[in-house]
Order: C-alpha cells, then structure tokens, then sequence
C-alpha cells in the first residue's frame, strides 16, 4: 500500500542509511528514491536497509518525481543550500543535515525558500531528541537551574581519517571550518538551553597533530548571552581524545553538568551532584544519535501543520553564532556582535 509521504534522500553516504532506516520504518512514510554522484551507491545502500526504491539518475529525475513530498538533505554543505532551495520552491518539505551552508548568505538563501513555499522544515542539530538532553530540558522546565548565571558547550572529537566525509571536511571550500563543520552542533545546544548569545570574543589555533587540514581545527569562544548570563564554546577536532560532548548549566537555583544534578532548593537532602542514568551524547558514531525520534517528530509537525523547534527558523541562528566566531577568531578575538537578520 501507498504511504502518505514519499521521501527523497539528496546523497547516499554515511548519515543517508539513518534517514533510509528511520523512514522506511516511519508508519507514513516510504522511501522513493536516493540520488548519489557516484553510480551505483545509491542502490547498494538501499538494498543494504531491504528498501526497494529508486536510484535517480540526476538530481532532475528526483525532483520530476511527483511521490516525494520530503526530501533529506545528506549532501556536503557546499551544494545543500542549492538543493534545499529546488525543495521548498517545489513544495516539497525538508530535513536539513548540519551544517545548513558554509556561509551565512546559503543559510539565509535556506531559510527564505521555506518561508516563501510555507513548507515544513527540521535541521538535524539530533541531539535535541538526546534522551540526556530530553531530561536536561524538563529539569530546566521544573526550575532545578533557575535564572542562568554560565553556560559552556565543548565538541571534542578529532576528526578519523575512516569517516567517510574525512577527504572534504578537513577542506576550508567543503569543511569551512572548526565550529561550521561540527562544533555547529555544541553551538545549537548552548541556545537550545541557555538563551540567544548577543556578542563573542574567539580564538582559534591551527593543526598540530593532523596536518591535512587546511582551516584551524580549535576553536574557543567567550559568549555574552541576551539574558545577561556569560559562557563559553569550544569545538575541539583534532588530538588525542574519545568523543566528548559537554554541556554545563550554572543558575540561581542549581547546577546542571551533563547528567549530573545539584540543587538545594530542589533536592535539599544533597550533599553533592547526583547522577541520573541515560543515553549520553558520547559518540560521533551516527548509528548512535537519535535520528528515528526526529523524523517522528517531524511527520508530526507536518501532520498538525505547526513549526518544529528545530525549523529553519530557529536553527539559522545556531549557524549566525558560528559565522560571529569564525568572524571573531579571524580577527584575533575581536569581539563580534551576533547577527541575527535574514
């Protein structure tokens, strides 16, 4: 039987086959077809979830397709915003791999489209649907952090020369750069927790152990947030380190330090942090990261016809603050005010 959505994947590399799994097993859902550059890849991957589907010729045979109603972005950013584009102008609603562009005039470019088409949109910032971020979130929303006082977000994982995207990402004209590249993703969880940052002051420093990049793979930022509070980013892709993703909430009421909670006014019987058991954010494997959640999440913000917390909408501004890093760190720490117009 026909599904109500059929979907189209821009792209058959490495995070493509956790959208074929997470649509394919989606109740409204089916796959319609991959377009890959490379011949071939697409079916294999297909084959390689069981999903009978097409493998596209070119990117016009995929937009000539009047069954897909989505279509997912898996694409490297150089080309993404072009694509998303075609997308919404031809009412189709997207899912936005990371990072949205390389610069600020590709993401604006994004989110216009979608405004224009008034089509649905999902980035996939993925560890939004986090279970360790999902509590963080209803323990925000009962009150245990309070007002903020500081906030820090690291990314560290060194790039691996066998992820598939190593040849291109570690490139300043595909990769862009420490915080475009992958930090983007602790620069949406500062906001999503913390609030909009108004300026920041960046530094950054070049390779020293993978000499194959040609951006500075290390990047810190000091943050001065809307609401008053302070903070830090930093996005750490190369050296000798397990992935690690931190996230550290200090407020008038309590401490939150990745899964680890404490407050008097909540839990007065504490005498230290206490740990709550979950899903951590502790690998940049993408079979880890919560990509079936999302695209639930997804149908059912096209379904009931509202805005996903991660639109277009909201994400152009995790990118705006990693565009005011770079600013800021190609200017010897100058500080830069976030520029949130499109």
């Amino acid at each position: 039987m026909t599904k109500k959505y059929g979907v189209a994947i821009l792209g058959a590399g490495w995070v493509a086959g956790e959208y074929v799994k997470a649509f394919r097993d989606h109740p409204l859902t089916e796959i319609s077809g991959i377009y890959s550059r490379t011949p071939g890849k697409a079916g294999k991957l297909l084959k390689l979830h069981g999903v009978e589907a097409r493998e596209y010729a070119s990117e016009d045979e995929l937009f000539d397709d009047d069954r897909v109603k989505i279509v997912a972005s898996c694409t490297p950013p150089d080309v993404r915003p072009q694509q998303l584009e075609r997308a919404a102008k031809t009412g189709r609603h997207i899912v936005i791999e990371k990072p949205i562009a390389l610069d600020y005039a590709g993401v604006k470019r994004v989110y216009r489209a979608v405004r224009d088409a008034k089509v649905k949109s999902v980035t996939s910032f993925v560890l939004r649907w986090n279970p360790q971020f999902e509590t963080v979130k209803q323990l925000q929303a009962d009150g245990v952090i309070g007002t903020m006082i500081y906030a820090e977000a690291d990314y560290w994982h060194p790039m691996k020369t066998e992820y598939p995207s190593y040849p291109w990402a570690v490139t300043k004209e595909r990769g862009g750069s420490s915080f475009i590249s992958a930090g983007c993703h602790a620069a949406d969880a500062i906001r999503y927790f913390a609030g909009e940052v108004s300026e920041v002051s960046a530094f950054s420093s070049g390779p020293k152990k993978d000499l194959n990049y040609t951006y500075d793979p290390t990047t810190v930022a000091s943050l001065r947030f809307e609401n008053g509070a302070v903070g830090k980013l930093s996005s750490v892709i190369e050296g000798e380190t397990p992935y690690i993703f931190n996230v550290r909430l200090f407020g008038t009421n309590g401490t939150i330090q990745n899964n680890r909670v404490f407050s008097r006014k909540h839990y007065p019987g504490s005498l230290n942090y206490w740990t709550f058991p979950t899903v951590e954010p502790d690998s940049g494997d993408v079979t880890h990261h919560p990509f079936v959640p999302e695209i639930k999440h997804f149908l059912e913000c096209i379904e009931n016809d509202v805005e996903s917390h991660a639109a277009i909408y909201d994400s152009y501004r995790s990118m705006a603050l990693c565009f005011a890093i770079d600013e800021s760190a190609a200017n010897d720490g100058k500080p830069v005010k976030v520029d949130y117009k499109v």
